[in-house]
């Protein structure tokens, strides 16, 4: 399994969370490390679980960049698909530091691109461009 690959499963576990309610449930860390178990392989287990373990824990800050990043969608209005591919990449930016951003911004383009549409891929790159020049502003 690649590391394109791994973060492709993330990025659907992100998505199936959503959409099955599991982030409003009792104890969505559990169910993201139990998803990232059944799908991914070898040490992309660990950096999966590190990283949907972060996003999990830290998924109303991580929607309130996207919000504040994002110029006419907030969060509830996104379609899920692109959601997950921002939290995802937010996830990356914030909280691991084995992936340079322009990388994981690179990634998301391409994901949204695969998984979404083309307009998806402009939204995405701009949302997570204004995150990762928020951040580099303040220091998060």
């Amino acid at each position: 399994m690649t590391r394109n690959e791994a973060r492709t499963i993330m990025m659907q576990i992100l998505f199936e969370m959503d959409a099955s309610g599991a982030f409003k449930g009792e104890n969505p860390v559990s169910c993201a490390e139990k998803l990232a178990k059944e799908k991914l392989a070898g040490n992309h287990i660990e950096r999966g679980n590190n990283i949907l373990g972060n996003i999990t824990n830290n998924l109303e800050k991580i929607d309130a960049l996207i919000n504040e990043c994002s110029l006419k969608w907030k969060t509830n209005r996104m379609p899920k698909v692109d959601l997950a591919i921002m939290r995802l990449a937010a996830g990356e930016i914030l909280y691991s530091d084995d992936v340079p951003e322009p990388v994981t911004i690179n990634e998301a383009i391409k994901l949204a691109k695969e998984f979404s549409t083309e307009k998806s891929a402009r939204f995405v790159h701009g949302v997570l461009g204004n995150l990762a020049e928020k951040i580099r502003e303040n220091d998060l």
